[in-house]
């Protein structure tokens, strides 16, 4: 069976797929853009905390803290959607291999998100910020380190 090694590179707010990696003839990477509202943890906690007031205590009033991560949210909503993208090429048979390279925490965040059925297609994993390099630099890059795994 002939691989389609396709790569997925992502800092989290940006991500870049390179599909057919064994042909020599480099077709255009698909690229997305989060469309999160705030990529900064300030722009979501710029508003004072709500206020609650505690029963035992005399009606003392405290802030309160925000109840989850939205940086965190949006890299996972976004993981969502670049990996729905994926499983569907995986399921058209456009690519039987996956190669994730990824800045830490997405790392992680697409760990966790990555549906069953793709992650059995994933061959290569590494904690790496390749997004903001050139093109040709990119592919370079990809394919030696699908090189050293081989």
């Amino acid at each position: 069976m002939r691989h389609k090694t396709w790569a997925l590179v992502s800092d989290g707010v940006r991500a870049r797929i390179l599909r057919d990696l064994e042909d020599g003839a480099a077709q255009d990477p698909i690229e997305f853009i989060s469309q999160a509202k705030s990529i900064h943890l300030r722009d979501h906690l710029s508003d004072k905390p709500g206020r609650s007031v505690a029963s035992g205590a005399g009606g003392r009033r405290s802030a309160m803290e925000p109840g989850s991560d939205p940086v965190l949210r949006d890299m996972q909503d976004f993981a969502q959607e670049t990996l729905s993208v994926l499983e569907d090429h995986f399921r058209k048979g456009h690519l039987t291999r996956l190669a994730i390279f990824a800045a830490p925490k997405m790392l992680g965040v697409l760990r966790r998100e990555i549906p069953a059925s793709l992650n059995s297609a994933v061959i290569l994993e590494r904690d790496l910020n390749l997004v903001n390099l050139s093109e040709v630099d990119l592919r370079d890059a990809v394919i030696q380190a699908l090189g050293k795994e081989s």
